[in-house]
């Protein structure tokens, strides 16, 4: 199994778009405990920060990865590469559905690893929310440790 990471045209960004910034709201808003209105408004800016030019904004990288075995789109991966520490920033890894448990997302960091070592990224870091125990147990099978915990309570 191989994967292929691709460049987003405008169309497949602009859909991934519609999905990611809901999707982050409702992350923020479950996890900081925010009123989902104010989530939705946090979650527009950070991606009108990040991606003033859409796919084509310096330094982010928003890839479908793309299975050679099954000869199509399994998914998004978006990163970073922050130069003046050497790091490789992983903002968002995505499976779809239907090529869930088959190994892609561990096999995708693995081959991005491989990438960005050979460019001279020494590390790699990337935030997991509390309430996904599935993403951090690919991410700890893959040498991920936490490096910080954000804790919070509702009232």
């Amino acid at each position: 199994m191989k994967t292929k990471l691709q460049k987003m045209n405008e169309e497949e960004f602009d859909q991934y778009m519609e999905y990611f910034i809901p999707d982050y709201a409702k992350d923020l808003s479950d996890n900081f405990m925010i009123p989902v209105e104010k989530a939705l408004e946090e979650s527009k800016n950070v991606m009108e920060t990040l991606f003033p030019d859409k796919q084509d904004s310096a330094d982010q990288y928003i890839c479908n990865i793309y299975s050679l075995a099954d000869e199509q789109n399994v998914g998004v991966i978006w990163y970073n590469i922050q130069t003046e520490s050497n790091k490789a920033y992983i903002y968002h890894v995505l499976i779809h559905e239907a090529f869930r448990k088959r190994g892609f997302a561990s096999l995708v960091l693995k081959e991005l690893e491989a990438t960005v070592k050979s460019a001279g990224v020494t590390s790699m870091g990337l935030n997991v929310f509390g309430n996904n125990p599935g993403a951090q147990r690919v991410y700890e099978k893959l040498g991920y440790q936490p490096s910080s915990i954000a804790m919070g309570k509702r009232i």
